[in-house]
């Protein structure tokens, strides 16, 4: 899995993602998440590597799978679930076992094209790259904001945990802007 080319691996997810939609089965469904996980320990990748991510996963199937069985049928519900578990094990393979810089690289060969439009693909794939580094950077907020209002005892209030990290992403957001405008790297 690591030696694989990132579009390829990136072609594989989207062809997952196609055929889940496309069949619509349950079983066709966990049965690609089956082998995306069998795939995923041949690639030495340990549990606890996915746990986290099929937990908060688990969480939205359970709400789907629910309301499709109060509205339609389970049937439905578990092609719901099938087709979001396999997808996400997709997508954690991907980041698993390729580089930032990597995917990166990848991504701008997939929007060269858009260079006969008047668009930058190197300013696209830095755009890229920042969203990456950003989304880290917001999570690290997110945990030190939750540390910041336990500290406090104030665990159960979304208030105290979720304005600290919006006003301090905002914050992060101004910074690398000013940062990008001030070495002229994008207009």
């Amino acid at each position: 899995m690591h030696a694989t080319a990132p579009g390829v691996k990136l072609a594989v997810i989207a062809l997952i993602g196609v055929f889940a939609l496309i069949f619509r089965d349950p079983v066709i469904n966990w049965s690609m998440f089956a082998v995306l996980v069998v795939l995923g320990f041949t690639a030495r990748l340990r549990p606890h590597h996915f746990l986290k991510t099929w937990i908060y996963a688990a969480v939205l199937i359970i709400i789907v799978v629910a309301m499709q069985y109060f509205f339609g049928s389970l049937r439905a519900g578990l092609t719901v679930g099938g087709t979001v578990f396999a997808c996400v094990q997709a997508a954690l393979l991907l980041t698993l076992t390729t580089t930032v810089a990597q995917l990166l690289d990848t991504f701008t060969v997939i929007v060269s094209p858009l260079r006969f439009l008047g668009a930058s693909p190197d300013t696209i794939a830095l755009t890229a790259s920042l969203m990456v580094r950003a989304i880290s950077h917001i999570s690290g907020l997110l945990g030190e904001a939750d540390r910041a209002a336990r500290a406090r005892g104030l665990d159960s209030s979304i208030k105290a945990r979720v304005v600290p990290a919006i006003l301090r992403s905002v914050k992060y957001a101004q910074d690398t802007g000013r940062a990008l405008d001030a070495r002229g790297i994008v207009d």
